[in-house]
């Protein structure tokens, strides 16, 4: 494959369709998860209103995205046609997370998981009313970066979600709660953010407020230069800006040495200024970290056709077979290891 075709790919490769080797949850019990998972609708200072979703994260109290209901006058939930109202709430507005408090509300809390033991390609369900829907709408996706991020893991994911979704509930398929559905980078080809589990139990035990007065914008919304440095990446990756990528990079690898998103985001901007070896030596340092970690095996994939070496190519091909055989295809059809499918 020449080098200017495999660059073409380096950017659209990280962001796969959904895989679905593995058996997805069935209907019925999905249904059964949707119903602790309720509609945040809010009415702003303007007399707007807007809606967002929450999750049933203990007795009578639910958990939302801050930025649903910040500096809203009045806010309900409701389900299954009835209505409630909030008597007090619980605020994290740097973390974007908040928690409202409830009297007598007659739905049943999911149970926990662990942010910290998801593995990456792992298979998980977002719950959320995207779109506005009249029921929650599912989403089927995989596990493509736990994201270091204060005390907890940022996790980004296949699982769509649209306006709506805001504060959905992400979960194994098990049905354990591990997250809440949060934003989107920006482009076609985005990354879907959700936000880990572990915040939502520290917030259970802080005091609850009467206001809805926003005092700090969540961390996604600060200036460019205050972000995480993930978020400092989307924007030079998206252009392809390498430069710039590869100094965000190097000083997000100086920062989180262990991070394989760091490694990854270096070898990227490292791959686009043609310098390959060391893409290669970035990419392995993010196996390192997580083997299962299917960007840098596909962009190994790109550079060893680049570099002619059609074995490597073909055992890495492997490789990605042993995590996703759906995934191995796709990367054997794109590198032209094999012949597309004719319709």
């Amino acid at each position: 494959m020449r080098l200017e075709n495999c660059k073409m790919l380096l950017f659209s490769l990280l962001f796969l369709a959904n895989f679905s080797y593995a058996q997805a949850p069935k209907p019925e019990f999905v249904l059964a998860l949707s119903n602790s998972v309720a509609k945040v609708n809010i009415e702003d200072k303007n007399g707007q209103l807007g809606v967002g979703s929450g999750v049933v994260v203990a007795v009578n109290h639910v958990a939302t995205n801050c930025h649903v209901i910040a500096n809203a006058r009045g806010i309900a939930v409701n389900k299954l046609g009835n209505s409630y109202a909030p008597i007090a709430l619980k605020a994290d507005w740097h973390h974007d997370l908040c928690i409202l408090k409830f009297d007598d509300l007659p739905l049943k809390p999911f149970e926990f998981g662990e942010s910290a033991k998801l593995q990456y390609e792992q298979h998980i369900l977002a719950l959320g009313f995207s779109g506005n829907s009249p029921r929650p709408v599912e989403s089927f996706g995989t596990v493509k970066a736990l994201i270091p991020l204060d005390d907890g893991l940022l996790i980004r994911t296949t699982a769509g979600f649209r306006m709506g979704a805001s504060g959905g509930a992400l979960l194994d398929y098990q049905g354990k709660l591990v997250g809440f559905t949060t934003f989107k980078s920006p482009g076609r080809q985005g990354n879907y953010y959700s936000l880990p589990v572990e915040w939502v139990s520290k917030l259970l035990d802080q005091p609850d407020i009467s206001l809805t007065t926003q005092t700090e914008h969540p961390f996604w919304d600060v200036a460019e230069k205050d972000r995480p440095f993930f978020m400092q990446a989307v924007q030079p990756t998206q252009t392809q800006a390498w430069s710039t990528l590869e100094i965000i990079s190097k000083a997000w690898v100086n920062v989180e040495k262990d991070n394989p998103e760091a490694w990854l985001s270096l070898g990227m901007a490292q791959e686009g200024l043609l310098d390959l070896e060391k893409a290669k030596n970035s990419f392995n340092k993010v196996l390192a970290l997580a083997p299962k970690h299917s960007s840098a095996f596909y962009q190994l994939g790109v550079i060893a056709m680049a570099q002619n070496n059609i074995l490597e190519a073909n055992k890495i091909g492997k490789n990605l077979e042993a995590i996703d055989p759906d995934f191995a295809e796709d990367y054997n059809i794109d590198l032209g290891l094999i012949a597309k499918p004719t319709p």
